[in-house]
């Protein structure tokens, strides 16, 4: 019985054979090498090379603009209110019920239709209509 060295060799040399590698020459040398040094300089001055952010990451920062713009007007409004020595007593609309009724109704049909087009995004043609914008 061989040993278990002996099956490795036995098996190493088995696909040398097999495997036929070719030759490269210094032209291949040279492209991976020029690819090393163009990274490593990118590397070291990041600045020459702008990053393509998607589309994603400018919708995030947009609706976290808009949260810090709201955060920063609850916070002033709230802050007048709770430092000022005048308490101003802001009246609410009078709203008929027929008129609150009316914008109840025109509201669900705003977040049905909101909510469709937001389902349809995630469909295949959805992601068509998102490719030929994008």
């Amino acid at each position: 019985m061989k040993k278990q060295s002996e099956i490795e060799a036995t098996l190493e040399r088995s696909l040398r054979k097999q495997v036929n590698a070719p030759r490269l020459d210094r032209s291949f040398n040279a492209a991976v090498f020029a690819r090393i040094a163009a990274e490593e300089q990118r590397a070291t001055n990041p600045v020459t090379e702008r990053v393509q952010l998607p589309s994603s990451a400018r919708w995030l920062f947009v609706s976290n603009l808009i949260g810090v713009a709201v955060a920063m007007v609850l916070v002033v409004n709230f802050g007048m209110q709770y430092f000022s020595e005048v308490s101003v007593a802001v009246p609410a609309p009078q709203v008929s019920a027929a008129t609150s009724a009316e914008i109840a109704k025109l509201a669900g049909w705003a977040v049905t239709g909101v909510s469709l087009v937001f389902g349809l995004m995630f469909t295949p043609l959805g992601r068509k209509l998102r490719a030929e914008f994008t």
